[in-house]
């Protein structure tokens, strides 16, 4: 965790206990997430990230790779939230949108999962605050980090070791993407058919 890093707003867990659950008010709950979800759909489109879909955004860096960020809800009405990343390769055909190499954000802020508190308004607004804090130091320098075939390419490298450990291996399309990496090859129509397959905004139709 960085220097002075500090989680706020967040529970131990995903789940509260039944007391807990029956104190919410869910409506106050589920007005205050969308209240506070402006302000990071504000802060996330000044970082040149478009919405998809209800709770996901994304942004096609210069390595033709998508950086997807999406906001998870507990869903069993817990009023907690956690934040999911991943990069998905544009070079490499899909069928459906898949987390090719990605996290939660606690866990890259912290190495633990992190589920933040949206149970009321005052709760809501401390934890998008530290979940924007969060992103801004953490996930965008690891995004930015990324940009680069060959950082991509160690990121992948050190993906299989880690399965190999444990006796497993890269997913096809991982593998696929660590294939492509060094080719010199114009992946534009695979490109164009996942942005087709992903339903992605217009504004990632160029990086």
């Amino acid at each position: 965790m960085l220097k002075n890093f500090k989680l706020q707003g967040n529970v131990s867990g995903a789940i509260r206990s039944d007391d807990d659950m029956v104190s919410i008010d869910k409506e106050v709950a589920d007005n205050s997430f969308k209240d506070q979800k402006r302000n990071l759909d504000l802060f996330l489109q000044q970082k040149g990230f478009v919405k998809y879909k209800t709770n996901s955004y994304v942004r096609r860096n210069k390595a033709d790779v998508l950086e997807y960020i999406n906001l998870q809800k507990e869903q069993y009405g817990s009023k907690t939230f956690t934040v999911n990343f991943a990069l998905i390769a544009l070079c490499v055909p899909h069928s459906f949108l898949s987390y090719d190499l990605g996290d939660r954000l606690g866990k890259l802020i912290c190495a633990r999962d992190v589920w933040w508190d949206y149970s009321n308004e005052e709760i809501a607004k401390v934890s998008f605050q530290n979940v924007m804090d969060a992103i801004n130091d953490f996930l965008l320098p690891w995004f930015e980090e990324r940009e680069h075939k060959e950082v991509l390419k160690m990121e992948l490298l050190k993906e299989e070791q880690k399965r190999k450990s444990y006796g497993g291996r890269l997913s096809d399309i991982q593998q696929a993407w660590l294939d492509a990496i060094d080719r010199e090859e114009d992946y534009s129509d695979i490109i164009s058919s996942n942005i087709v397959t992903f339903k992605l905004p217009k504004k990632c139709m160029k990086n």
